[in-house]
């Protein structure tokens, strides 16, 4: 019924039609046009109500087409509550890899540490690949957080100029600020991984104001720093196709042929940083990235250590 009602609107976009012409020609209630016109202003149309005029559709929202992605990996929903935990339940009900699962909403994103993921509507791309490597330990899916950071930041650098930055191993920086960040599940045993979930939050197209107050100051947004608007749905695509075919090379060769990508992106070679983690914390400047995706660290004593996990500041 919104979707009819959405067709009457648009096909009249330039005038007024009156509730009473939808309602006899959907035979239903004045009442349940007008809630339907209040759904629809939920999801961010901007229609306007004029006494004795009618409805008239101002603005449609940015919506992800869900046309294009009909794709039988590609699972889309308009509100649900984590990416990442409706792929965990897919994983568990035994779906293909590559099983993606996109939102336009989350009301209950994640980060990293169990922080929360502010993913409004229609402004981001919201989603999470499923997939399930054969005969690889956990230890050595590790890097596949590193892998998809520097497919991320290769693929929008090569499409659109942007001067990304990574702050490993999850984050992904425009102009100092945070606009995309990754969140790595996995399931299995030790010497075995069953499936990982790969989540991934970008900032497309907010406003800088679109932010609340204590993100305004961390956060950011392509557009909000290029002043250019993306079409989610196309830039989705392209970087699910890049993401795919990142992962087959990782599971067939391993972290190194995304090592220099890495590189070129980074924000932490030669600063000195403290990375935290549970239980613990180390100081020192970051000489390099080991190939298996680990920061070198010299800490205050001279001595080199490996770190393959934590909280970099």
């Amino acid at each position: 019924m919104k979707k009819n009602i959405l067709e009457f609107l648009q096909d009249n976009s330039e005038k007024y039609i009156s509730g009473t012409y939808i309602s006899k020609k959907l035979g239903i209630s004045r009442s349940a046009v007008w809630k339907q016109i209040r759904q629809l202003r939920q999801l961010g149309y901007q229609i306007t109500a004029r006494p004795n005029c009618g409805y008239r559709l101002d603005k449609e929202p940015d919506l992800l087409n869900s046309n294009l992605l009909k794709n039988r990996l590609i699972n889309y929903y308009e509100v649900l509550d984590s990416t990442n935990l409706i792929a965990r339940r897919l994983a568990e009900e035994g779906c293909p890899p590559y099983t993606t699962v996109i939102a336009e909403e989350q009301l209950q994103g994640r980060g990293r540490l169990g922080r929360d993921w502010f993913s409004p509507s229609n402004s981001g791309l919201w989603f999470t690949i499923v997939l399930r490597p054969e005969m690889i330990s956990p230890a050595a899916a590790a890097p596949v957080t590193l892998v998809t950071a520097a497919t991320l930041a290769s693929s929008l650098n090569h499409s659109y100029g942007l001067a990304i930055k990574i702050k490993w191993p999850n984050d992904l920086l425009l102009g100092g600020k945070k606009f995309g960040g990754i969140l790595s599940e996995v399931k299995g045993e030790p010497d075995r991984v069953e499936y990982l979930v790969i989540g991934t939050g970008l900032n497309i197209n907010q406003a800088s104001s679109d932010f609340p107050p204590e993100l305004k100051n961390k956060a950011t947004s392509l557009m909000a720093e290029s002043g250019r608007f993306f079409e989610r749905t196309d830039l989705f695509l392209s970087l699910w196709n890049d993401l795919c075919g990142a992962y087959e090379i990782f599971f067939r060769e391993g972290f190194t042929p995304f090592r220099d990508q890495l590189l070129a992106f980074n924000n932490f070679i030669n600063h000195k940083v403290t990375i935290s983690w549970p239980g613990g914390s180390v100081k020192g400047l970051v000489l390099d990235l080991d190939q298996d995706g680990s920061l070198l660290i010299k800490d205050g004593q001279g001595d080199i250590i490996k770190i393959y996990y934590g909280e970099i500041t």
